[in-house]
C-alpha cells in the first residue's frame, strides 16, 4: 500500500510539475531577437539530459562570441558555465535565422523544484547581443514514469491491494530503474 501511495504522490508532483516558460532578458537588444525556446523532456527528469532549443534571427553577421549560462534553483545560483559560440553553431554565423542547442545533462543529485536558466549570448568583444531567462521544473525520475503511467491509464487512478498492488509497485520500480 505504500508502494502505491508513493505512485500517487509521484503522479500528483508531476501533474503540478509547471511547463516551462520563456522570456526575453534583453529590452532595447537588437543583435538578436529570440522567436521561441523550446525544452525537451518538458519537464526534464533528475540525472537524465535536458535539450534546450533558442531560435530566433540575427540581425549582422557574427564572427563568434561566447554563449553564459546562469541556472539558479529557488533564486539563488547554483551553476554556471560560458561556452564558445562556434562550439554551438558553425561560425561566423550569418544574418538572419539561427536555433542554438544546449544539451546539459541533469545531475542526479539535483533536487527536484522550480528552476531558473540565463543564457545570455555575447559578441567577440564581450558586449550582450541578446539575453533569454526560462523558468522550469525538474522532476523526479519515478514522477515522470508514474505519469506515463497514469496516461496509459486514461490518467484515472485506482486504489489497488493485494497482488496486484504488489504487481503494479513492481513494474513502477521497474521502469523508474530504466531512466537514463
Amino acid at each position: 500500500m505504500l508502494r502505491l501511495a508513493l505512485f500517487v504522490l509521484s503522479a500528483a508532483s508531476l501533474a503540478f510539475a509547471d511547463k516551462m516558460s520563456w522570456v526575453p532578458c534583453d529590452a532595447g537588444l537588437t543583435a538578436f531577437s529570440p522567436s521561441s525556446v523550446v525544452l525537451t523532456p518538458d519537464p526534464p527528469v533528475i540525472g537524465s539530459p535536458a535539450t534546450f532549443v533558442i531560435s530566433g534571427d540575427i540581425g549582422n553577421e557574427l564572427q563568434g562570441g561566447s554563449v553564459d549560462m546562469t541556472v539558479s534553483f529557488s533564486g539563488l545560483p547554483i551553476y554556471s558555465s560560458s561556452s564558445d559560440l562556434c562550439t554551438k553553431t558553425t561560425c561566423p554565423v550569418p544574418a538572419g535565422p539561427i536555433s542554438l542547442t544546449i544539451v546539459q545533462l541533469l545531475p542526479p543529485i539535483a533536487p527536484p523544484g522550480d528552476y531558473g536558466l540565463q543564457v545570455v549570448a555575447r559578441g567577440p568583444d564581450g558586449s550582450e547581443l541578446a539575453c533569454v531567462n526560462v523558468a522550469f521544473s525538474l522532476v523526479l525520475p519515478s514522477a515522470r514514469s508514474a505519469a506515463a503511467a497514469g496516461q496509459e491509464a486514461g490518467a484515472q487512478v485506482a486504489v489497488v491491494d493485494g497482488a496486484a498492488g504488489q504487481e503494479a509497485g513492481r513494474k513502477q520500480r521497474m521502469g523508474s530503474r530504466q531512466v537514463a
